[in-house]
């Protein structure tokens, strides 16, 4: 223990750990979000727990925000610290090996300037962080998609010590793996929802060359999309709940879901295992930050306390003015299909108040027919005229005054020029009218926002006639401070010292950073001291808080880490002679050309990936039929509950499994007959050497890298892994989007999930097509989720000979939905690229011919990626 003396009294502090952070972890825990500074202030003035945010420059999956600049996290730190307040950085992106020395000075940085943890994607960047500092806690972000408890052991054999759970888990999922793993668990409760399962969307690196998981995510899901039906445009509709008459109206954004809101199910998810509640929002201001940390507040100290579930319709309106694009549970509640999806709108809205009925542009004004329950109107509120755009694209401007007319129709009064930014010449009859912003309440959180957060502390007295008062302060840090008065009490004659004098005088903390949380008095008999000196008390103790910062444990920090030193070692066989063709398969159609052109082509073995397990079994007995060997491909994700699938799967005797989860690395890592492999996908996310060995040391055969490399990258990440273990997708449609909502479902059928679709998806073919007026293929697989595939093929066939040269001698040709001629001709045209007979260009030209929209270069072909 230290000990600082005083003039009038010590304070005693410890100097091995902050207890602040233990008396934290004691109770579920509020995070908020932070993209800049003011809205991490806000944040905590609010009153949350922890606040995260990311790194100007790089390996942050909110790169568009503000961020912070490493030079100032000790800053950021210390005010934290003083405030109670945890702080996570978030270094969820995937990690490039040219990167990874500029990736570890950043992690050495972030752990010296006292970070109380990092959220990590990359497996390699969390063996690094490790490494670093080992002290330095590591949680495993959504974009890490760990889904499952076989998902949570691999992450846990990485050092990660939470999971920051995927958006796509019900209350009883989350049970389940809670109950499976001894991880702390985060789960999202309010704010923006991912149609694509995070660290799984590649639509924006496809589609932009601005990858997701490289914090460049080009919301792609809020555009508009066309319905396609077997080839025919169709018109989608669905009922409204939440529109003006409820009636059916038509959906253009197809892919876009609303907002989370789970304020009313808090006390479920802490019954569930809960440990964090996070409020998503980087990219928002801090009146948003302020709002939603208020009210989540809160809702979750009653829930913690046991009392009534406390937020009004009020509080409950005021988030939607925050921002909402439409509340639902998401997954929470489980899967609902008709309710994740409304359609109507990409943007914020706020709250429904009516149709409009009359513009009258010169005038200045609109007549509204109100819903019933339509929220109160005033001036300075900002008013939203829908006509399903994106929310810049609307007409929407700030109310000048609100008349109810003899009808009951309301006269919505808008100023003049240099008043609103609202041309009413584009307002028509039949637009829907929302409140988007209070501008009370906007004033109100403006005021909030820039408040700051006290310090609770616990003050006791004790004294007796002829000894000094000693006053001893405790704050919610953990930091004491003990104080003597300079002179002793005395007997009182007229006015003894009670509680209301001592609260008024020694406990009134005003403009300091402390607020009383409990008084204790302790005086024996009518005691008396002058009310300066319990002023100078108050001063004394305040200030030896206040001098003295939390104390934080000692860490050993390093650098100069090789990738050699910080990757598991690996065995590697040099690669064979000649290069082998491996298909993989969607349909029997596909299944049957394949067997037919194996002897031809050289083709010794097939993957498999079918949307239903009876089809499957039919296509495995025909591959070992045919002498070849069969490798499954395992849903993209799992989740709890799912494990079966592998076990089926492992009941149809293949020859392989090709993993595409983490779970599914940790299932087959162990017992598995001789002879039999595994091989990771891309959806792995390996994007640098560490990563891909770290992967390949849990028993896997070869790996698939990611789809977010280039050339370049690939060919850094070949340099430092063995010769032999990686295997290339050379033509393929990239997958695009990767969902649990299922627009089968939703828009074929009038069922919430796979119990009552009546399973639309086994009769149609859905495409989705773009502003571009490119058609994309959705598929199902055997877990009911849907993947959007890019309907321009990809072939990486100019790369091949550089692929040779690097040892890769694995060459994937992935199709969709291509008949048996199409399957013969791609097939062919690639078996004789890898034999030599045929050129990178004329098989290009070959299979363009084939597809639709022709045959991009491809994501390898050309650098789309800058590094950090």
């Amino acid at each position: 223990m230290r000990r600082a003396a005083t003039a009038v009294g010590e304070i005693v502090t410890s100097a091995v750990f902050n207890p602040a952070m233990v008396t934290l972890l004691k109770r579920p825990e509020l995070l908020a979000p932070a993209g800049e500074e003011e809205s991490l202030r806000a944040a905590v003035a609010a009153g949350a727990d922890a606040v995260y945010f990311g790194l100007r420059g790089g390996f942050n999956a909110r790169a568009r925000a503000d961020n912070f600049a490493v030079e100032e996290l000790p800053r950021i730190f210390d005010f934290l610290h003083r405030k109670g307040v945890q702080g996570f950085v978030t270094f969820n992106t995937l990690v490039f090996d040219r990167e990874l020395t500029v990736a570890e000075e950043a992690l050495a940085a972030i752990a010296r300037a006292g970070a109380d943890a990092i959220l990590v994607q990359d497996l390699g960047a969390a063996r690094l962080a490790h490494a670093v500092c080992p002290d330095l806690p590591l949680h495993a972000s959504t974009q890490m998609t760990v889904s499952s408890a076989e998902g949570a052991a691999v992450a846990r054999e990485l050092g990660v010590t939470r999971i920051v759970l995927p958006r796509e888990l019900s209350i009883d999922e989350i049970r389940t793996l809670a109950q499976g793993t001894d991880l702390e668990l985060e789960c999202f409760v309010h704010g923006a929802l991912c149609v694509s399962w995070s660290g799984q969307c590649l639509t924006s690196e496809a589609l932009q060359h601005r990858s997701a998981n490289r914090g460049q995510c080009a919301q792609s899901c809020r555009l508009p999309y066309e319905l396609v039906v077997d080839g025919n445009r169709e018109t989608a509709k669905r009922a409204q709940t939440d529109s003006p008459e409820g009636r059916d109206e038509q959906v253009r954004y197809l892919l876009s879901p609303r907002d989370l809101a789970a304020y009313d199910l808090l006390p479920e998810l802490i019954d569930a295992g809960v440990s964090c509640f996070k409020i998503e929002g980087r990219m928002k201001g801090p009146e948003y930050v302020a709002n939603v940390v208020d009210e989540y507040r809160r809702a979750l100290d009653a829930a913690i306390e046991g009392r009534a579930y406390p937020l009004t319709r009020r509080d409950e309106e005021e988030l939607r003015y925050s921002f909402s694009r439409s509340f639902s549970h998401g997954f929470l509640t489980g899967a609902d299909h008709q309710e994740l999806v409304h359609g109507r709108y990409p943007g914020h809205r706020g709250v429904l108040v009516g149709r409009v009925e009359e513009v009258h542009a010169r005038s200045r004004y609109v007549v509204v027919q109100p819903e019933r329950d339509a929220p109160e109107l005033k001036p300075g509120d900002r008013m939203l005229f829908d006509q399903g755009k994106p929310e810049d694209d609307e007409p929407r401007g700030g109310l000048h005054a609100c008349d109810v007319l003899a009808s009951g129709a309301w006269k919505l009064v808008f100023g003049g020029p240099g008043e609103t930014t609202l041309d009413l010449r584009l307002v028509r009859a039949g637009d829907v009218v929302w409140k988007a912003k209070d501008a009370e309440l906007t004033r109100r959180m403006k005021r909030f926002a820039a408040q700051e957060r006290k310090l609770g502390i616990s003050v006791s007295v004790r004294g007796a006639a002829g000894q000094p008062l000693v006053v001893t302060a405790r704050d919610d840090l953990g930091r004491e401070a003990r104080a003597h008065s300079g002179m002793s009490l005395v007997p009182a004659e007229h006015k003894p010292l009670h509680e209301g004098v001592l609260r008024e005088k020694l406990c009134a903390f005003g403009e300091t950073e402390f607020a009383l949380r409990t008084l204790t008095v302790d005086l024996e008999g009518a005691v008396a001291l002058p009310p300066s000196e319990l002023k100078r008390l108050r001063r004394a103790v305040t200030e030896a808080l206040s001098r003295d910062a939390p104390a934080q444990r000692p860490r050993q920090v390093t650098v100069g880490h090789t990738s050699d030193e910080v990757a598991p070692p690996l065995a590697g066989d040099a690669p064979r002679a000649t290069p082998a063709l491996v298909p993989l398969l969607r349909t029997l159609e596909q299944v049957d050309a394949a067997i037919e052109l194996a002897p031809q082509l050289g083709i010794t073995e097939l993957e498999l990936d079918f949307m239903e397990l009876v089809g499957l079994g039919i296509a495995v007995e025909r591959v070992r039929g045919a002498g070849l060997r069969v490798v499954i491909a395992t849903p993209r994700v799992q989740k709890p509950g799912e494990e079966g699938y592998d076990r089926r799967f492992e009941r149809l005797h293949p020859d392989g499994i090709l993993a595409r989860h983490l779970g599914a690395v940790e299932h087959f890592r162990r017992g598995r007959p001789e002879g039999f492999t595994v091989h990771g996908d891309f959806s792995l996310n390996a994007t640098n050497a560490i990563t891909a060995r770290t992967l390949l040391a849990f028993g896997l055969t070869t790996l698939t890298p990611a789809y977010d490399l280039d050339v370049a990258q690939l060919t850094d990440l070949c340099g430092g892994v063995p010769p032999g273990r990686l295997e290339v997708t050379i033509h393929h449609h990239l997958p695009l989007f990767h969902n649990e909502h299922c627009v089968y479902s939703h828009l074929l059928s009038n069922g919430h999930d796979f119990r009552d679709c009546g399973r639309p998806c086994e009769k149609h073919l859905i495409r989705l097509r773009d502003p571009l007026g490119i058609e994309h293929p959705v598929i199902v697989d055997v877990g009911c989720r849907n993947t959007v595939f890019n309907a321009k093929a990809q072939s990486a066939a100019s790369c091949f000979p550089t692929l040779l040269g690097l040892g890769v001698r694995r060459f994937r040709v992935e199709l969709v939905r291509e008949s048996a001629a199409e399957t013969k001709r791609v097939l062919s045209s690639y078996a004789g690229l890898l034999r030599g007979s045929r050129s990178p260009r004329s098989v290009i030209q070959d299979v363009g011919a084939l597809e639709k929209y022709g045959v991009s270069a491809g994501t390898l072909a050309v650098v789309t990626q800058p590094h950090a």
